[in-house]
């Protein structure tokens, strides 16, 4: 006797698989900071005239950086402070004040006209922005892997070793009819596509071995069919990637080519109905005897 049997399972409305090429670069140079923290007191004569308390040396290096400035005593309720030469803000008598610039060039301050001496205190942390190249040993290959955000290997077929899933469009999918080889109109659904990940790139650099991080986002157009309630479901089923060393007259850099094999599909859940009766398990004839 045969019973009925409601089973859930995903129905597919269209099956893809597609493969992609992109790319993305690394630049040789590297870039770090280095903090110089000053302090000291200033004494200046009342006037309007403008006392530097720091300026920076000749070289064009970027630089930003926190000052503080306390008016302990003088004429007037406020000391002026000018920052790279404008007037950034005042502090009153008594009172510290601090501000962080983005770029930093100079400080400067002005007491008030009138008799007597001004004095108080100012810290500055300058946080001075440097670059160099690290390029690889010239007979030394470039390697490159998918990675993880800390720049460990990681299987590329691994379920979310690499991101790919549809964006939600504003307004949905986009209907579009296609003319088919045998004249038919098909209407298709416009997806996009993201796939993200981080490539991991390893030289050696005067025989030390240097690794660094790409991080790569790519976006695509698909035509499918995905009507109003399927679901788009993206695997990764193949990874490749190249790294090469690219030049030109002014700059030197890693050009990463990166391939990707992906199986799309558009599903939604539907019921149906299985014919089918319960069984129960068979007498183990091991323990039977002849």
């Amino acid at each position: 006797m045969t019973d009925k049997f409601c089973v859930q399972v995903p129905k597919v409305y269209d099956w893809v698989t597609k493969e992609v090429e992109f790319q993305t670069c690394l630049s040789f140079l590297e870039c770090y900071t280095i903090t110089d923290q000053i302090c000291n007191n200033f004494t200046l004569e009342c006037s309007s005239d403008i006392t530097s308390l720091w300026v920076a040396n000749g070289d064009n290096h970027p630089r930003a950086g926190t000052i503080s400035v306390s008016f302990n005593e003088g004429c007037g309720d406020e000391l002026a402070v000018f920052v790279n030469g404008n007037l950034a803000f005042s502090v009153g008598k008594g009172k510290t004040r601090v501000q962080t610039v983005e770029s930093l060039r100079s400080v400067e301050v002005s007491c008030s006209n009138g008799r007597g001496i001004c004095r108080g205190e100012y810290a500055l942390s300058i946080h001075n922005k440097f670059q160099h190249t690290c390029l690889p040993d010239p007979s030394e290959s470039i390697e490159c892997y998918l990675s993880d955000p800390g720049g460990n290997r990681i299987c590329p077929l691994l379920p979310d070793a690499i991101e790919c899933v549809e964006i939600p469009q504003a307004n949905g999918r986009q209907n579009k009819n296609v003319v088919m080889p045998n004249g038919q109109i098909v209407t298709y659904q416009k997806i996009n596509i993201l796939k993200k990940g981080c490539i991991g790139v390893e030289y050696k650099r005067n025989g030390k071995l240097c690794k660094r991080l790409v991080p790569f986002e790519f976006t695509e157009e698909l035509l499918i069919c995905a009507p109003t309630g399927t679901r788009v479901k993206c695997d990764i089923i193949a990874f490749d990637c190249m790294a090469m060393i690219l030049e030109n007259d002014s700059c030197t850099w890693i050009e990463v080519f990166i391939h990707v094999g992906q199986c799309i599909q558009s599903q939604a859940d539907v019921t149906v109905a299985l014919e089918g009766k319960f069984c129960s398990p068979r007498i183990d004839l091991s323990s039977s005897r002849c």
